[in-house]
């Protein structure tokens, strides 16, 4: 089993490195690392999620059950962590919507499919792919709208401000994408096979960059282990699992289904997450510290969750 963690963990690592020697270097400057953003946000993550959605078949979409034991074990953490960071501990919208996200998106396409495939085989792909639905038609979208709304570009207030900030943030690629993948799905409008490839051509470029870059955000920021780095990063290695896990209990669902639920939630937080942090310039030393804690984490946690979750 740990030899299987590190197989699936140690190229991640390796990508990581590598972009924080090239900013340690200085062969990339901040304008550079602002330009790679954008590309990944813009013009790679969109095809991907788009392929993704496009090759889920068109009844397991319809399931609602599994549906629903991912959008409960992915937004309810998601949620709680928002409403406690942002009115109880009274951090500022940007700030809690990072948080929120860091504790609640796991990196499943990126890293879900590497350690399932190697656990449950080939079959382990669609329970991917249907679990990562909720993150691109509603963490993705909803973490681009609040981030906007706590930018300097959002001015104003009231719901007027929310609906400009919506609208823009419908504008984005990334929001969009999935949506349109989702209607044509259900529609059952046949897609040509030559178009997901080409949308995997450009997309499988995702999952490097969007490494390196984080390597990059980390060669210039300080990263460091505090209580908050700690806190998100045992949240969403341990405490996401827990939620997953009494989720499938409330909906019945045992077997392998179960256990490729709580070992999704059980995956390190999404690079996508350190992308959002730069883009809008909020905790992006916590956050790039918290990605790496997790992984350094997961060579342990996720082991444990897999023997803990044997028999379900």
């Amino acid at each position: 089993m740990v030899a299987t963690i590190a197989s699936a963990l140690a190229p991640v690592g390796f990508v990581i490195v590598l972009g924080y020697v090239a900013g340690r270097h200085g062969s990339f400057g901040v304008p550079d690392r602002a330009l790679l953003t954008r590309l990944v946000l813009t013009w790679l993550l969109p095809p991907l999620l788009l392929s993704g959605v496009l090759k889920t078949p068109r009844a397991d979409l319809l399931d609602f059950r599994i549906l629903l034991i991912f959008f409960v074990g992915l937004i309810a953490p998601y949620a709680a962590v928002l409403l406690i960071c942002r009115f109880v501990l009274r951090y500022d919208t940007g700030t809690a919507t990072l948080k929120a996200c860091l504790v609640a998106f796991p990196d499943m396409v990126f890293m879900g499919i590497p350690i399932l495939a190697r656990l449950f085989g080939p079959a382990s792909l669609y329970p991917i792919l249907l679990a990562n639905l909720t993150p691109s038609l509603i963490i993705i979208p909803l973490t681009t709208v609040l981030l906007q709304s706590g930018s300097d570009t959002a001015k104003g207030s009231g719901a007027k401000v929310f609906a400009e900030t919506l609208l823009q943030a419908l504008r984005q690629p990334q929001v969009w994408a999935p949506a349109i993948g989702a209607v044509l799905v259900l529609m059952k409008v046949p897609v040509p096979r030559v178009a997901t490839e080409s949308l995997d051509l450009i997309g499988g470029a995702t999952t490097g960059l969007s490494l390196f870059v984080v390597g990059l955000i980390v060669s210039e920021e300080q990263v460091r282990i505090t209580a908050a780095v700690t806190a998100d990063v045992l949240l969403k290695n341990l405490g996401q699992p827990v939620v997953m896990l009494m989720t499938v209990r409330a909906f019945g669902v045992t077997g392998v289904l179960a256990r490729e639920a709580i070992l999704l939630a059980a995956i390190p937080s999404a690079v996508i997450t350190a992308i959002f942090a730069e883009q809008y310039g909020v905790i992006t030393s916590e956050a790039s510290s918290t990605i790496l804690g997790a992984r350094i984490l997961a060579f342990a946690t996720i082991p444990l969750v897999a023997t803990l979750t044997e028999h379900l």
